[in-house]
């Protein structure tokens, strides 16, 4: 029981802090549904073994709602909220030492961005953005300045 106590805190911990960084989000990223359909698959899995008391009922419910948070990421004025993260959030500029951009082709009309974060660790984050090639480009380099390059291709 004090193990259940204790994790409803740090859920809680957690979604209050993703609150915080979503709140602070001022170019979002397209929402990934894997966080969804996973937090799903969990809680039915969960819930098969029936909920015992109040504790049991938070804990999932906390868990859902901080699955459905972690498919948010994007750009906030000094930071890169990461997608799906749950320990490690955010990124701050000065660890990107490039970003990538390329524009996907419009299947249903709609204007979609791939933009590749490249971290000075080698490490690469991927997330799409909703709009246009030069309109993502203007809102990034608004944000990190001209210390980071902004590399523009064509997505093949």
């Amino acid at each position: 029981m004090l193990l259940i106590n204790g994790l409803d805190v740090l859920l809680a911990w957690i979604v209050g802090r993703n609150v915080v960084l979503q709140s602070q989000l001022e170019l979002k990223s397209k929402y990934r549904w894997g966080q969804l359909i996973v937090a799903g698959l969990l809680v039915a899995w969960g819930a098969s073994g029936g909920l015992a008391g109040l504790s049991d009922l938070l804990f999932w419910s906390l868990f859902m709602l901080m699955n459905i948070m972690m498919g948010i990421g994007g750009v906030t004025a000094n930071k890169l909220v990461l997608p799906g993260a749950w320990i490690r959030r955010t990124v701050t500029f000065n660890q990107i030492t490039g970003i990538q951009i390329a524009a996907i082709p419009a299947i249903d009309q709609k204007t979609r961005v791939i933009v590749k974060f490249i971290l000075n660790s080698r490490r690469e984050i991927n997330m799409v953005f909703n709009g246009t090639v030069t309109a993502v480009k203007d809102g990034l380099q608004s944000r990190v300045g001209n210390q980071v390059s902004i590399e523009v291709s064509e997505f093949k």
